[in-house]
């Protein structure tokens, strides 16, 4: 029977069609019910600080038993959407830098672009992500009192921007997240920008590389996603009134902390999945 419906649908278009089916099935009422509280909860946090929430998206379809491989697409879409309306809310108020944004998204673009191709065991880059963005969350957090708007920023060299985007490019295509999570704590740490600029250019940063990825991943894949991309609804929702909160509500002390907690968990997350 299925080489009898490849004869006349395709391939590619039968396994898009067999993808959605497993989906479906497998995917029960209370399945679905916590994906949508777990996808808008996590746009309404991340996006507060200018994130597209990956990280966050892959751990709450993994806890219904999705596959990564059906999940990358789906995550890429949601990001795309929450970093854009994280981008527009911080850029409005003002808290961009476009000369800081394009030295370092130059060089990421074409990198998650090859990422995104590139297959390989997840295992040990996991253990060291899960360490980096917690060590960097935990020393966020105690020096988040000290994170104010009259903070002094440090000069970016060129170079630097341009090895470190295309660092985290690479990376980004590579696990199938936009990048924000890894280039806001070095935004932070180094003081390149005031504690809010760096909600925006992470937004930005996330939007382009996630545009790549999915580029790179191709058209079959993003058939393959069928209903998971209904989770982009939600994921807008939680972002529309996170970052809301982020952009205009909340001080640079706290805005710090919530990065802080973001990171602490988006690092704890892969740590967890690493020893799993």
């Amino acid at each position: 029977m299925p080489f009898r419906l490849t004869k006349w649908i395709g391939s590619s278009t039968f396994a898009a069609l067999r993808a959605k089916i497993l989906i479906m099935h497998y995917l029960t009422a209370s399945n679905w019910a916590i994906l949508i509280a777990c996808v808008f909860t996590v746009a309404f946090f991340y996006s507060s600080v200018g994130h597209g929430g990956a990280t966050g998206y892959l751990a709450a379809l993994a806890l219904v038993g999705v596959a990564p491989a059906s999940a990358k697409v789906a995550v890429l879409t949601a990001n795309i959407f929450v970093a854009s309306i994280a981008f527009w809310r911080f850029y409005k108020v003002g808290h961009f830098d476009w000369k800081i944004f394009i030295s370092f998204a130059v060089a990421s673009i074409p990198l998650a672009f090859l990422g995104s191709k590139i297959h390989i065991s997840p295992h040990t880059y996991k253990i060291i992500l899960g360490v980096v963005l917690s060590v960097a969350g935990i020393v966020l957090l105690f020096r988040s009192r000290w994170q104010t708007d009259e903070v002094v920023v440090r000069k970016c060299h060129l170079p630097v921007t341009l090895l470190v985007g295309a660092g985290l490019g690479f990376l980004a295509g590579l696990t199938g997240i936009g990048g924000g999570v890894f280039l806001s704590p070095l935004l932070y740490l180094f003081r390149w920008v005031k504690p809010k600029t760096t909600g925006g250019i992470a937004a930005g940063f996330i939007v382009v590389n996630s545009i790549s990825g999915l580029a790179g991943a191709g058209w079959e894949k993003i058939q393959h996603a069928g209903p998971l991309l209904w989770l982009t609804l939600p994921a807008v929702i939680g972002a529309l009134l996170g970052t809301h909160l982020g952009a205009r509500r909340w001080s640079s002390v706290t805005f710090s902390r919530v990065l802080a907690g973001v990171l602490i968990f988006a690092g704890g997350k892969l740590l967890i999945e690493a020893a799993s």
